[in-house]
């Protein structure tokens, strides 16, 4: 047998219900791939998403995907608000916790096809989610929604801004 890394076996802990989660400044896209063959995907759920919870005016949100999920299609960000959601409950105490879609511009005829579709079913998902609607970069900070939902590209952008602002800010 082969020697287990430091990041399966923290993954296989997870799996085996003695670790709650994985957290690893290592490799992102070897932990995803690790995780995802280890641990298997929820039924109905396609691809696993990186989040993150970002402090805001309001207190705190969860955003994702943040870079696991380059390319998506109108059904990931469905799924991907639906992990939110369940996120902003379990994990951050969210009673009815409000989702936006990452977009640019808040206004309803904006966006390409993948997320006017994304935004058409979350609408249709009345009961289900509290979707608000789509939110901007600048909306992030507001706490403008408790969940924010973005493919892997943008959202990982938006997180590496955010890092470096928060750098700048801090040296003056």
């Amino acid at each position: 047998m082969g020697r287990e890394s430091s990041m399966q076996r923290a993954i296989s802990a997870v799996s085996e219900g003695r670790a709650a989660g994985v957290v690893s400044a290592g490799n992102t896209g070897a932990l995803m791939a690790m995780s995802k063959l280890t641990l298997r995907m929820l039924p109905g759920i396609d691809r696993p998403a990186i989040a993150a919870v970002f402090p805001t005016m309001r207190g705190e949100t969860v955003m994702l995907d943040l870079g696991a999920n380059v390319e998506c299609d109108a059904e990931n960000l469905v799924q991907f608000a639906i992990m939110g959601d369940v996120f902003a409950r379990t994990v951050l105490g969210a009673h009815n916790p409000s989702c936006g879609l990452l977009n640019v511009g808040s206004e309803e005829m904006k966006g390409h096809a993948e997320i006017q579709q994304a935004a058409a079913y979350l609408r249709q998902m009345t009961g289900t989610l509290n979707f608000q609607g789509f939110v901007e970069g600048d909306d992030i900070a507001t706490g403008k929604a408790d969940v924010v939902v973005s493919d892997g590209f943008t959202g990982n952008i938006a997180l590496k801004t955010t890092e470096g602002t928060a750098r700048l800010i801090k040296e003056f």
